[in-house]
């Protein structure tokens, strides 16, 4: 029983077969309905001629204009529409002559009919049930295969079967051709159809083929495809089918499988994608079942030799012995007939289809051979596992395209996840090795390199990485300190191999060692001496592999993916410790066994050089960062009160060994925040916790690096936070207070502090003095300490006396100048935090905030700006923040000022305008110093990238304090243009604070209506920035670019879908483009005259290039234009005329001058919006057409399109005459035209907009004037013309009055006329 829908009545078979023995069909057409939701489409319908002897096909082809969909045809009486599929005629009939009438098809879209979704025929059941997605496809598979078996010895039975079959694989390919029976099963001919079918479909194939296309009715469609050609192989696999091989015992008159393979290997060679692609895939899929048919054949195999085997051993004599034997010979023959066969298969689709495919363009025909291939070294490894085919996944490691590298590492990681096949793989290893590695340790995607290191871990516990190259190793274990964390964990199991042996070769080391090498372990227990071993090796591990990545490294080593994450210091987010923590417990719990690891930290390690298990310094200073790492990610997975008690025991004792070591004492600090404090109250060890207290103290008293200062600092908020220890906490940190500024007096002794001569010594300690006064300024107010005499000075005037010191100059004392600076700003935030309303009605406490306030800045200001200062560059830039900073704590705005605190109102700040501008040029400085820096830093990047300098971080808060100081009103509005002006030179971090300036330019212009400023700032700020860009190396304008666009927001307010909501005054926004247009002319004009005076040639080159980038100024005012009106457009556009013609230059078809082209266009169509100029326009045209059909001795100019449309502007001067061709006319009927059209014009005034804020110098069309359309047919070619495009119009300004005359009169406007190109045939 066949699948193939059943014929119809064979009423209409009485036409005459053709010459070529197929039958003719009937023309049916159909004329379409209307539907009223669906557009019409043209159509052409072509008829058959059936006198016609010499066609091969009757059926035409029909094409449809129309690409949207169309509704169902109906039938119409005395016509029929005939069905075409994809331009080839539809057989209807058998070669011999049987009739196979198909339901009638309907055209749903162009060359095709009865089409599914995307174009593609859904003629076919089998194709029909792939695209459902719930369908049963078992059914229908046992159903087909019934009926092919069913029709053994039937050839037109056979002959149906494959046809559908054959027809299946042509529609997966996305391709509508028809095929007749007898093709689908002629071996001979397949070549022959396969290159008909694509060369009748190369025309109508599309990209998007079943395949790979995302439509929704393929998302079943790979599913179930592959289902399918599962399903099918192992059914048939049941059946004799499969095994056929055109003997003469053979049942059917065709094999099915080679038939198939020969239609699937003759299409995969096709230069279609569509068909090869899809071809491929199917092969591969048929290659990987067979591949489960064969291993069960194998394993059949395997039985009946046993038995046979067993039989035979029995050695019975008896007839019904040797005959038992006799048929089990028979079923081995058999079976190794069908594994014989099998073989042949693959090899067969191996060599024809897989060695070709594999190389093939489309990466996504190699990603699909090399996927598969993975899959039959998996399923049938006794064939497939060896270097013949494992040769192929070399070449996969290799392939330029990543999917493709990915999934060669996916099947060998299948391959090598089973140790049985390691020996046969063992050649292909050794050769895939340096690949894998390289792959692991550069490739650019990262899953890449994530699975690739998988593989090498799988290979690795082979052991055959340790027997050929032990460096193959070391490189694979640097990868534990990547920055990637998923290369990290990718590699952990890696480590953990590694750490395995190096246990194995410990403890053998060990059990060797002799009896005196052991005696200092006498009371260490085998089961302690165990683990401490393994701690050992692990240490050593990680050691070893940090020095291979700090010694040298190849330069081809050298990429972003392997930079190393470097230990700046034990406190430190991330450093190696944590990395190599985070990549072993990807793998093995290492962080419940923290407590055995402070039990060996605690040993006594100073006999390492005599003693194998003991650490050595590196070693132990590496493994208790590994230790806190431990205790961090341990954090989540134990109790926290047991973890607590824990600690409690161990810091002490951690304190009094590693207390004088810098490099350890940090992380010990940082240790105490992971204990649950209140424990000391519930367990009753007040004692402990005040002696926790005195070693913290202690600590941060007599340290001086800044990382220990910090973590002491982190401590000493840690304890203060207890508050079920208030009173132990509150007696102890004034003792810490008192202990420090005793110690700053200590050491300044009675000297004067301005006066006071420092040697190294000295200002170290003072430094850290200092520092630990930072820091505790920073976490609490001590501001009663501080100001606190007792019979000497205060902490608050030996302070400030170091800060002044600032001005000495001295570089050894710039840092700690620079933290008495921090000091006097963090006082200062406390004493106006502190300021309360009571206080600021009491006049003394009023003088007094008065007076810290002036003196602090004093201090700033005569560090910042002092002109008879000598101040380091870091204190300066300091003492700038603190001033600004400073000011916006205590900036009023007057009683409107709801915000302002007491502190504020009671002593306001105000910075003079003088001391403004002087702070612009101390910004500027720094700008420069910012720039040169990252220059420089730029120069020496080994990899070219510009890395963030360190001194950058201040420059950046410097910056964001600016433009704080600008929103809040502190500075002008006015002085944005130096921030603003060097956007897109320092980074994409200063870009994003800058850009916050928007906001007061916005509120300035718009809601504070002073238009004027904020046109100064932007074009100040885009005249620096455009002239840092002439100045630079550059050829693309990216920093004014990317200024122009931030700007740009300041002039307009968007709403909802860039609705505009509120912007400038467009007046505002012509005078900013009148100005930048007088700006880039000047430019321009220095280098033409630079040009015309030097007579280098390469001189005038460079000078040529200059004005080039000059010329590229117009691509910013393009982003300026949005508030401009069309009057205002018009002015721009007469300013820009003047300006180019002063400057002497010819306007060229050169490249350099698009920008301005692209800028004269964008004036004209905003020009051409004037509802004036239109209606002018329209009579200028009506008028012109009346006059060009009485001259009929125009100059006409043939185009194919009708009338010339232009929106380009043409000056006369030389600049290249871009205008109509049209001959002038006669002057005496320019006159009358004139005339005519100044009394039509009249009729029909309209008024401009006027401005709302206050009067702007007039545009060249009048507020209360009607357009004035001069005709002057006249004039000379050297004016100006400008022709709109715009609603079909074309119009011309030309006469237009020159630049005195527009200063004397207003209102002169240039004269408006319009030209037509006429069309002559």
């Amino acid at each position: 029983m066949s699948l193939t829908p059943p014929p119809e009545d064979p009423q209409e078979d009485q036409d005459q077969p053709r010459r070529g023995g197929r039958a003719r069909k009937q023309v049916e057409k159909f004329e379409a309905t209307s539907a009223p939701s669906i557009k019409k489409g043209k159509r052409k319908q072509v008829e058959e001629d059936d006198e016609d002897e010499n066609m091969e096909d009757s059926d035409s082809d029909l094409t449809e204009e129309d690409d949207e969909g169309v509704a169902e045809p109906t039938p119409t009486k005395g016509k029929k529409r005939k069905s075409v599929a994809g331009g080839s005629a539809k057989k209807n009939k058998a070669v011999n002559g049987s009739a196979k009438k198909r339901g009638r098809k309907f055209i749903t879209k162009a060359g095709g009919a009865a089409h599914g979704e995307d174009g593609v025929k859904n003629d076919s059941p089998l194709f029909s049930a792939l695209l459902s997605p719930d369908i049963a496809l078992q059914p229908l598979i046992d159903e087909w295969v019934e009926t092919y078996q069913q029709a053994a010895g039937d050839e037109v039975s056979e002959q149906v079967s494959i046809h559908e079959l054959i027809t299946l694989f042509i529609r997966c390919c996305g391709i509508n051709l028809d095929l007749e029976q007898a093709e689908a099963t002629d071996e001979d001919g397949i070549t022959d159809a396969v290159e008909r079918i694509q060369d009748e479909s190369v025309r109508v194939a599309v990209a998007a083929y079943p395949l790979i296309s995302r439509g929704k009715q393929f998302n079943a469609f790979r599913k179930n495809l592959d289902y399918f050609l599962n399903s099918l192989v192992e059914s048939l696999s049941l059946t004799p089918i499969l095994f056929d091989d055109n003997t003469e015992k053979a049942e059917h008159i065709n094999s099915l499988l080679s038939l198939i393979l020969n239609w699937l290997n003759c299409m995969s060679t096709s230069p279609l994608r569509p068909i090869r692609h899809t071809s491929t895939y199917m092969l591969l899929k048929i290659n990987s079942s067979l591949c489960d048919v064969a291993f069960t054949v194998g394993k059949d195999l395997s039985l009946k030799q046993r038995q046979k085997e067993a039989e035979i051993k029995k050695g019975g004599a008896s007839n019904a012995a040797q005959k038992r034997v006799k048929e089990l010979e028979e079923k081995v023959k058999e079976a190794q007939k069908r594994k014989k066969r099998l073989h042949d298969m693959f090899q067969e689709i191996f060599d024809v289809m897989f060695v070709h495919r594999v190389r093939d363009a489309d990466p996504n025909i190699r990603c699909d051979c090399l996927r598969e291939l993975g899959v039959w070294t998996k399923k049938y490894p006794d064939y497939y596992v060896s270097t013949s085919y494992l040769t192929y996944f070399t070449k996969g490691c290799n392939d330029p395209f990543a999917h493709a590298r990915l999934e060669t590492v996916k099947a060998l990681s299948n391959l090598y996840s089973k140790e049985s096949f390691m020996n046969s793989a063992r050649t292909v290893t050794l050769r895939l090795v340096p690949r894998l590695i390289e792959m692991a340790l550069r490739d650019v995607d990262l899953t890449v390199r994530v699975t690739a290191i998988h593989v090498i871990t799988l290979i690795d516990k082979t052991g055959i990485l340790a027997d050929e190259d032990e460096s193959h190793r070391d490189k694979v274990a640097r990868l534990v300190y990547d920055q990637d964390p998923k290369v990290r964990k990718a590699v952990g199991g890696f480590i953990v191999n590694m750490w395995e042996e190096r246990k194995e070769e410990s403890k053998t080391e060990w059990s060797g060692a002799r009896v005196a090498k052991k005696k200092r372990a006498n009371k260490i227990s085998e089961d302690e001496m165990a683990i401490n071993l393994d701690w050992k090796s692990l240490a050593t591990l990680l050691i070893d592999t940090s020095n291979s990545l700090d010694g040298p490294i190849e330069p081809s080593a050298s990429s972003s993916s392997q930079q190393p994450i470097l230990p700046i210091s034990i406190t430190t987010p991330l450093t190696r410790a944590n990395a190599a923590v985070e990549s072993i417990c990807s793998e093995y719990e290492l962080w419940k066994d923290w407590q055995s690891l402070v039990d060996y930290l605690l040993l006594d390690h100073s006999t390492a050089k005599q003693d194998m298990w003991l650490l050595t310094e590196d070693e132990e200073t590496f493994m208790l960062q590994v230790l806190i790492a431990l205790i961090q990610r341990e954090d989540q997975d134990e109790e926290e009160e047991d973890r607590s008690k824990k600690l409690m025991q161990i810091l002490p004792r951690l304190f009094a060994k590693h207390q004088t070591d810098v490099g350890r004492i940090g992380g010990i600090l940082s240790m105490l925040g992971h204990i649950n404090l209140g424990l000391y109250l519930d367990l009753r060890q007040t004692k402990a916790y005040e002696t926790l207290w005195d070693d913290v103290t202690k600590q941060f008293l007599h340290h001086t690096d800044t990382s220990v200062l910090e973590s002491a600092i982190k401590a000493v908020n840690h304890l203060t936070a207890n508050a079920s220890m208030s009173t132990s906490n509150t007696t102890k940190l004034n003792e810490l207070q008192e202990s420090l500024f005793a110690s700053l007096r200590d050491e300044i002794g009675s000297d004067d502090v301005a006066l006071l001569s420092l040697e190294e010594e000295g200002i170290a300690k003072l430094e850290a003095i200092l520092l630990r006064v930072l820091l505790l300024e920073k976490s609490r107010d001590l501001t009663e300490v501080m100001e606190d005499e007792e019979g000497q000075s205060s902490g608050w005037d030996i302070i400030c006396t170091f800060a002044e010191r600032g001005r000495l100059g001295y570089k050894e004392e710039a840092k700690m100048v620079d933290y008495a600076v921090q000091i006097v700003l963090y006082h200062m935030t406390w004493v106006f935090r502190r300021f309360t309303e009571e206080d600021a009605k009491d006049d003394d406490k009023v003088t007094a905030l008065s007076v810290k306030t002036d003196k602090a800045v004093d201090t700033f200001q005569e560090l910042t700006l002092g002109d008879n200062t000598n101040t380091v560059d870091t204190v300066r830039r300091q003492a700038f923040i603190a001033y600004l900073t400073l000011h916006l704590l205590f900036t009023y705005q007057g009683t409107k000022d709801t915000t302002a605190t007491p502190a504020a109102r009671s002593c306001p700040l105000t910075i003079e305008d003088e001391i403004q501008h002087r702070l612009g040029g101390a910004f500027l400085a720094a700008v420069e110093k910012c720039a040169s820096d990252r220059e420089s830093h730029a120069e020496t990047d080994n990899h070219g990238e510009v890395v963030l300098v360190p001194e950058d971080l201040s420059f950046l808060h410097l910056t964001s304090t600016l433009v704080a100081a600008i929103r809040k009103g502190v500075l002008e509005v006015e002085h944005a243009k130096e921030p603003l002006a060097h956007v897109g030179r320092l980074g994409l971090t200063y870009d994003a604070i800058v850009k916050k300036l928007v906001d007061a330019l916005r509120d300035e212009g718009i809601y504070n209506k002073e238009s004027e400023t904020v046109q100064h700032v932007a074009g100040s700020a885009l005249q620096q920035s455009f002239n840092l860009f002439l100045d630079s190396e550059s050829q693309e304008p990216t920093a004014p670019l990317a200024l122009a666009k931030i700007i740009s927001t300041a002039f307009t307010i968007h709403g909802n879908h860039f609705a505009v909501l509120q912007q400038l005054h467009p007046s505002d926004v012509c005078d900013f483009h009148l100005e930048a247009l007088d700006y880039i002319s000047r430019r321009i004009s220095n280098y033409v005259k630079q040009e015309i005076a030097t007579k280098n040639r390469e001189q005038k080159s460079r000078l040529q290039i200059n004005r080039y980038k000059a010329i590229s100024f117009f691509r910013i005012l393009i982003l300026l234009l949005g508030p401009v009106t069309p009057p205002d457009a018009l002015k721009i556009k007469t300013h820009l005329d003047d300006a180019i013609s002063s400057v002497g230059v010819e306007v060229t078809v050169h490249k350099g001058w698009e920008p301005y082209r692209a800028y004269e266009k964008r004036l004209i169509s905003i020009a051409s919006k004037d509802p004036k100029v239109k209606v002018a326009a329209k009579k200028v045209q009506q008028q012109e057409d009346t006059d060009r059909e009485e001259n009929e001795e125009v100059e006409a100019t043939p185009t194919r399109g009708g009338r010339n449309r232009s929106n380009t502007i043409s000056n006369g001067n030389g600049n290249g005459d871009r205008s109509s061709p049209l001959s002038p006319p006669p002057a005496a009927e320019e006159e009358e035209e004139e005339e005519e059209e100044e009394e039509e014009v009249v009729e029909n005034p309209t008024t401009p907009t006027k401005s709302k804020k206050r009067p702007r110098e007039s545009s060249p069309i009048d507020d209360n004037e009607d357009l004035d359309l001069n005709l002057d047919i006249s004039s000379p070619p050297a004016d100006h013309s400008i022709q709109l495009d715009d609603d079909d119009l074309e119009l011309t300004l030309e006469g237009g009055p020159s630049q005195n005359e527009r200063e004397r009169s207003a209102s002169a406007e240039p004269g408006v006329k319009r030209r037509r190109t006429v069309v002559r045939y």
